[in-house]
């Protein structure tokens, strides 16, 4: 391998291994989906040098049955966020769009509809570098959490009002 090669070698390693120090942990915001923060959320805590994970779609569209379906797994870097960090961002997510938190499910006050719902898991599985392996999985509606589709999926899902 020539010089010129190596140094492409090696910034290419330099960059993939600070990528996620060009991302920062997102803030609760009322009309950004729980999808995009909690994807926002995995960027900013990545660990790692590679992450081959993120080649792999994370949101799912179901419009049939109405609801957005993201998970992903990563290796959590816990001095940049943990579960907890998490767990926090998605309370004050739920409280900015008028909801109170009930397990895994965001619902509604005043309708008792299902907004969203998240969840957050180290499965007891470490990535190279130590890091924990965590999966964040959410549910939300494609367009309202008052259309059918959404309702009866959620429910489905397992929301209880």
């Amino acid at each position: 391998m020539n010089g010129s090669h190596l140094l492409i070698v090696l910034s290419s390693i330099m960059t993939t291994a600070c990528i996620s120090d060009l991302y920062s942990k997102p803030i609760a915001k009322r009309n950004v989906d729980i999808s995009t923060i909690s994807e926002e959320y995995v960027k900013a805590t990545r660990g790692g040098i590679l992450d081959f994970t993120a080649a792999i779609p994370g949101k799912v569209y179901h419009p049939r049955d109405g609801y957005i379906a993201y998970e992903r797994f990563w290796c959590l870097d816990e001095e940049k966020g943990s579960v907890d960090d998490y767990q926090l961002l998605i309370n004050e997510v739920c409280e900015l769009k008028g909801g109170d938190m009930r397990g895994s499910w965001c619902s509604d006050k005043q309708s008792q509809r299902a907004l969203f719902s998240a969840t957050i898991e180290q499965n007891q599985t470490t990535c190279t570098g130590g890091y924990n392996t965590t999966i964040i999985h959410t549910l939300e509606p494609i367009s309202s959490s008052i259309a059918s589709e959404w309702i009866a999926a959620s429910e489905m899902l397992g929301y209880e009002r």
